[in-house]
């Protein structure tokens, strides 16, 4: 599956042909430079915004928050609930820190009773507080990442600020493990862009956090083709990432390639100079 996103490419044929036909490049080549270049620039667009670490570091930072929105482990709960603002329970001394520990006890299987009746009890109790966010949360083992994929909304499927805590987790380890897969997927879409680059000429201008991911991208190279009446070159390069409408849009892919114009007419004039001082002009 492959996204489909219409753009105008007229103004960067027309750049092409007139850095090509201005240069004593070779067409095919100055071509797939120019393609590459846009990739970068096109890596460089779709989010999380930008190349570097810092980037890196927010979209595994944005990853976590959804995820925590959604899951909690037994000690991160018993945090949260015991600085609610809660009606004291069954007795004047069972306050809302109170509650939290008793939670953790029970979840960690720090009381006695089975399992199941610990992860019952777990559950009344969970139920009495009935607050934000833990209203209607289960106690469980983890579903797997179920929860969250349901969770997540709207075209770039983040999870709501006011979304409740779906379930606390029986244990941490799965929990943990989903938490560390879902940050290593941080850079995904861009990889698409990445790959298609490393076709055309390599990685230079991308971080290896973004090119780690393989597969994702195409390119249909025709920069060779000779130019005639029912033919012409090109280089058609596809991010085949089934999300990638919802993290780069038209307008903004449009935008790249306006600006990679704008370089080659720079780089054109730049060239342009050399060759006339070379010939004396």
């Amino acid at each position: 599956m492959s996204a489909s996103l219409t753009v105008d490419a007229s103004k960067l044929e027309k750049a092409m042909k007139a850095f090509i036909g201005n240069t004593k490049a070779e067409a095919s080549k100055e071509m797939r430079i120019q393609a590459r270049m846009l990739c970068v620039s096109l890596a460089n667009s779709t989010q999380p915004f930008g190349l570097g670490n810092d980037v890196k570091k927010v979209g595994e930072k944005a990853v976590t928050r959804d995820i925590d929105r959604v899951y909690k482990s037994a000690a991160s709960a018993s945090k949260d609930i015991a600085k609610l603002s809660l009606p004291n329970g069954k007795t004047k001394t069972q306050n809302a820190e109170q509650m939290a520990k008793a939670l953790a006890a029970l979840v960690l299987g720090k009381t006695g009773g089975s399992k199941r009746r610990r992860t019952e009890s777990a559950q009344d109790l969970l139920n009495r507080i009935r607050q934000q966010p833990y209203v209607g949360t289960q106690v469980g083992p983890f579903d797997g990442g179920k929860h969250h994929e349901s969770a997540r909304y709207g075209k770039s499927k983040r999870v709501p600020k006011n979304q409740f805590v779906r379930q606390i987790v029986t244990k941490d380890n799965p929990l943990a493990r989903y938490f560390k897969d879902k940050r290593g997927n941080v850079g995904i879409a861009k990889s698409g862009w990445a790959v298609c680059a490393g076709i055309l000429g390599g990685f230079r201008g991308i971080p290896k956090w973004v090119y780690r991911h393989t597969g994702g991208g195409r390119v249909n190279d025709q920069s060779q083709t000779g130019l005639g009446t029912f033919s012409k070159p090109y280089v058609q390069m596809t991010n085949t990432i089934p999300w990638i409408n919802n993290v780069i849009s038209s307008e903004t892919i449009q935008k790249s390639i306006d600006i990679q114009v704008l370089k080659m007419i720079k780089r054109l004039s730049i060239i342009a100079n050399y060759e006339s001082k070379k010939a004396g002009l």
